[in-house]
């Protein structure tokens, strides 16, 4: 390899192995925010839109011909799909340095050990990964000599036996740009990033009967523009236990900076939706007021993706709706207040369904979005958020009503996978944690197969949850509105199914969607062998004793640290 000549840089991006909406800001901000002294070339191959073949992704890399290879990996879920990659680039390009960054990067310790990755950068990778590439070339790529790299904080590398982390480098605040168009231009295809709003997101989010009423919420004429993305902050304030804190803090961008932005997508694109995407909006009142002016006075619809319940008020709503405001995501995850507690939240029930109650009262879509199955779930505490959560039907039916339910996946680098592995969920060894993350590629979170089970009951016995919940939820807005009414309005066979459902009685209904679920899900041997259980083998009360953050409850049941975990345990707690 000659390594006289400046540093060529091939970046990949890792398919999470789930259908998305693959949006690269990672890779844009790696590379507008790489030290441009470095002088280097960098290319990025966009993996996941083209859905590259090995041999293609071999062609590509080879007409690059790269020092470094570098990979941007959003979920920890990729994992399989990464170390196959990654062995086999190996293979075909064995002088190659291979770089890791993105969230799967808490995942450090494994990918060092059981991929063909020399260096994984955390947290915010764009200063880390400069001064990694400065230092390789210093070194003219000859990575014998780990000790060269430990005083770049940020880096995991394999230093004699075990993993070597440097410690957390704290944000230089680079990270906080918008998507650079004009340079991602030159390696994809950006138009996909603005579709025609009856092209995009939505019509996958409300169902085909609903989505037109969605659509009629917008200004006149915007229906028949495009959709463009922007973020205004990055971070959360927010430690839920089910969640990575991949970076510390929180920052909002400067409201002059997103205002520039969307001004200069509009001119260039017939702009009339603004999806405001990040993990948190509006924590800073000042900024977020003058976006929202912005926006009002451009007459441009937006979204939220993310805010929290206790952020919001009747007066806030009421502005954002008249300013354009027709979509907010809040992430309720329960109406049960133990489970919120598990989840440490950090908000109540009645913060939730307030916030709910105000979307659905002015006019602004928000569906109710579920995460059931923690520790400390039980029969009770789904059916405390069903009767809560009935109490907010919309009393307008143009008001698309959507629930979505998930079960709870423990993610590396969260209080609730450190859980699963101390209740002996997820084994202790290197090679049980990644049985168990080869495991997560390609399944989807509503799949109750894939579901750990954290409760006392059978996991055939929680099949039925997710089904209830929704059809619970449906017979409340029928009863709500009144069946023919409904079935009149509604032509979704979800209020069909609904007005059968709720004819029989609510214990009896409820039985025999449970054991109809679990017969059709797994079979008639799993439920004969269930109801034995039940009757024979009754478990002992565990799981449903958790009543606290499972970031407390950790700290009385902590595992002993691997040895070849030493140094980078701490990337288990996150940020």
């Amino acid at each position: 390899m000659d390594t006289s000549r400046r540093p060529k840089i091939a970046l990949l991006n890792i398919p999470s192995g789930m259908p998305s909406e693959a949006f690269p800001i990672a890779i844009s901000r790696v590379i507008d925010g790489l030290d441009p002294s470095l002088d280097a070339e960098i290319e990025f191959i966009d993996v996941e839109y083209y859905g590259l073949s090995f041999d293609e992704i071999k062609a590509r890399i080879s007409a690059i011909s790269p020092q470094i290879i570098g990979f941007s990996a959003i979920l920890t879920h990729a994992y399989s799909y990464l170390k196959e990659l990654s062995l086999f680039l190996r293979s075909e390009f064995p002088d190659t340095v291979q770089v890791l960054g993105g969230q799967m990067s808490v995942l450090s310790n494994l990918i060092i050990q059981r991929t063909e990755v020399d260096f994984c950068v955390t947290g915010e990778s764009e200063p880390a990964f400069s001064a990694l590439i400065a230092r390789l070339r210093g070194a003219k790529f000859d990575l014998s000599v780990p000790e060269l790299f430990s005083d770049i904080k940020g880096l995991v590398f394999m230093s004699g036996d075990v993993p070597y982390f440097t410690g957390h480098a704290e944000s230089e605040g680079k990270g906080l740009g918008q998507m650079n168009y004009g340079l991602m231009s030159k390696f994809t295809d950006i138009e996909r990033f603005f579709p025609n709003v009856t092209e995009g997101p939505f019509k996958n989010w409300i169902n085909k009967d609903e989505v037109g009423d969605f659509y009629g919420f917008l200004f006149p004429g915007n229906v028949q523009k495009r959709i463009a993305s922007v973020f205004s902050s990055k971070g959360c304030v927010g430690r839920c236990t089910f969640c990575h804190r991949f970076f510390k803090g929180y920052a909002s961008f400067e409201p002059s900076l997103v205002i520039s932005h969307i001004d200069e997508l509009a001119k260039k694109r017939d702009i009339g939706f603004i999806q405001i995407l990040g993990e948190l909006f509006g924590c800073d009142k000042k900024k977020t007021e003058m976006i929202v002016d912005h926006l009002k006075l451009n007459k441009l619809n937006w979204s939220i993706g993310a805010i929290r319940v206790n952020m919001v008020d009747e007066s806030a709503i009421l502005k954002w709706r008249e300013a354009g405001c027709v979509l907010i995501s809040f992430g309720i995850e329960s109406c049960s207040q133990k489970m919120l507690d598990v989840m440490e939240k950090r908000t109540t029930v009645e913060e939730n369904l307030k916030a709910i109650d105000l979307c659905f009262k002015h006019g602004v879509f928000t569906a109710i979005l579920l995460l059931i199955g923690m520790p400390g779930e039980t029969e009770e505490t789904i059916s405390e958020t069903i009767r809560n959560l009935i109490k907010v039907i919309p009393e307008d039916m143009t008001v698309p009503y959507e629930i979505v339910v998930n079960y709870f996946q423990p993610v590396p680098g969260t209080p609730g996978y450190e859980y699963a592995r101390n209740a002996g969920l997820i084994g202790p060894s290197l090679e049980a944690e990644e049985q168990y993350v080869k495991g997560l590629y390609g399944v989807n979170a509503n799949n109750i197969k894939h579901y750990l089970n954290f409760t006392d009951y059978e996991k055939e016995e929680t099949a039925y949850w997710k089904h209830y919940i929704f059809l619970e939820l449906i017979t409340g807005y029928i009863k709500k509105h009144g069946l023919f009414r409904t079935l009149k309005r509604k032509k979704i066979n979800r209020y069909k199914y609904a007005a059968i459902y709720m004819l029989a009685p609510a214990g009896i209904r409820r039985f025999l969607l449970k054991y109809g679920i679990m017969l059709t899900s797994f079979g008639l041997t799993a439920t004969i062998s269930v109801i034995y259980r039940k009757i024979f083998k009754k478990k002992k009360p565990f799981f449903s004793l958790v009543r606290e953050s499972l970031r407390e409850v950790n700290k009385r049941m902590e595992l002993q640290i691997r040895p070849d975990d030493i140094h980078t345990h701490v990337l288990r707690k996150g940020r």
